[in-house]
């Protein structure tokens, strides 16, 4: 019996020891690190026993850039569940047709299922709509009197009220609604003439209805530089091209866009008239009017396609969308921003079972430098999913791994020694994040938050911190 007992003593002095090793560890990696006057928060937890192995500054409330979205997929996984699809109808009633939308963001994103040859941008959205269009022929309709967006399922806030004001025109602040399409930007290849305004080119999509004035220039000497941009008046889509275009852009310039419902309604109404069958107005339906008819078209999209091109490559639209529709979800009213982070927080508090001092959830994406969450919070919120059931299996497959999506070109130079990294990154001024799960075959998953706030330049150094906490958390489960 006394063997027995100083075994255990001996069993547990070790793991008190390892334990003591991976903090001293990671707190010899901080101290080292460049980080600008940066402060860095981490928690590192085991989700099998619960035991938190690092803990710095872990219950520091603090900004977390895009690892937001952590919160909002795992919300929208907990709140709608993993067989939830997005579901925008096409509805016919007499001579007029109504999309009635479900905030699907998914609807004309040429990239989401891999590369595309921006050349063939267009042909791939008429494409896309083409299974519209043919189910419009399919009821033997020549004409259309009236072709109604009905956005409801959002409200039309379209923009964050804490985004910042001189970037709502940039594709990373699209706006934001019950139908979104092309991302909600449009898209620009201009090239020089010679002693004439720049070309600028086909734009993506068409938007044939709007004219786009052209102030710009096509001096192309060495002494030149390229300037081009576009300015859009607030609340319209009335657009001037400005700046100098020195040379053919083959990658596009893109412009967030006014109003989604409406130019995807213009949009469908454009390609209707090209097939043939004219529409005579395009508009929103009224707010008290109820629609009826026959559904002569769904377009589905899976859940897991807008949780990994939120996670993975870190797209600010999606996160979005998902965060109103599981406001509209959650409420039965038009999704809206505010009552999505109510839903937001009360998931929290409904998986981690207490309230969480400093939690503010403000947007989805991350992009409002109003959210807050301490590096604990973040980790155990994580470790609340089972990775062996669905929900927890549709989270971790929504996240990139080292050499894809947002982390492309992270760890590069890190030996993972066997484990893989399933993980979020997020960037705003003065923050650098990156939280998320380290998958070891011998061992059971550990779930990692490395928050770095308040860099006053570079965060070169806060990531090589970051994948030196990670290595260094390899090596401790390693030695286990």
């Amino acid at each position: 019996m006394l063997f027995l007992r100083l075994a255990v003593c001996l069993l547990l002095a070790c793991a008190e020891l390892a334990l003591g090793d991976l903090q001293s560890d990671v707190q010899k990696i901080i101290s080292r690190s460049q980080l600008h006057g940066g402060t860095a928060g981490v928690c590192i937890v085991d989700p099998g026993s619960g035991e938190v192995l690092v803990n710095i500054n872990a219950n520091k409330s603090m900004i977390p850039a895009s690892n937001q979205k952590l919160l909002t997929t795992g919300t929208a996984l907990h709140v709608l569940g993993p067989s939830f699809a997005f579901r925008t109808k096409l509805v016919r009633n007499g001579d007029s047709l109504t999309i009635i939308g479900d905030g699907d963001p998914t609807i004309g994103d040429t990239e989401l299922h891999g590369s595309v040859d921006w050349s063939k941008e267009n042909a791939e959205l008429d494409a896309e709509l083409m299974a519209w269009v043919n189910a419009v022929k399919k009821t033997g309709m020549k004409r259309i009197e009236n072709l109604l967006v009905d956005d409801r399922i959002f409200d039309t806030n379209f923009v964050h009220p804490s985004w910042p004001s001189d970037q709502i025109n940039n594709w990373y602040c699209a706006q934001v609604a019950g139908i979104n399409y092309h991302l909600n930007v449009v898209h620009f290849f201009p090239s020089p003439r010679l002693d004439a305004r720049a070309d600028l080119g086909d734009i993506t999509p068409r938007m044939e209805w709007i004219s786009i004035g052209n102030k710009t220039s096509s001096n192309t000497g060495k002494k030149n530089r390229s300037s081009f941009w576009v300015a859009r008046l607030p609340n319209s889509n009335h657009m001037t091209a400005r700046g100098n275009v020195l040379t053919t852009h083959t990658t596009p310039v893109k412009v967030a866009f006014h109003d989604p419902p409406l130019v995807f309604g213009e949009t469908f109404a454009s390609l209707l008239k090209k097939e043939g069958i004219p529409v005579k107005a395009v508009r929103r339906v009224h707010p008290a009017s109820t629609t009826s008819g026959e559904t002569i078209f769904i377009h589905k999209t899976p859940l897991q396609d807008a949780l990994r091109r939120c996670n993975t490559d870190s797209h600010n639209l999606y996160a979005e969308s998902l965060l109103k529709r599981i406001s509209a979800s959650a409420t039965n009213r038009a999704g809206t921003f505010d009552e999505g982070a109510s839903v937001v927080e009360n998931s929290v508090l409904q998986r981690l079972g207490a309230y969480q001092p400093g939690l503010v959830a403000s947007d989805g994406s991350g992009m409002s430098r109003k959210n807050r969450i301490a590096p604990k919070t973040l980790a155990m919120w994580l470790a609340s999913f089972n990775l062996h059931d669905q929900v927890g299996k549709s989270l971790l497959d929504s996240l990139a791994t080292p050499g894809e999506g947002t982390l492309d070109n992270r760890f590069q130079n890190v030996d993972l020694k066997g484990a893989s990294v399933h993980a979020k990154s997020g960037y705003l001024r003065g923050v650098c994040a990156l939280s998320g799960y380290i998958l070891h075959e011998e061992h059971s998953p550990l779930v990692f938050s490395i928050i770095v706030n308040e860099i006053d330049g570079s965060v070169k150094g806060a990531k090589q911190m970051q994948e030196a906490i990670v290595s260094a958390t390899i090596d401790y489960l390693n030695k286990k």
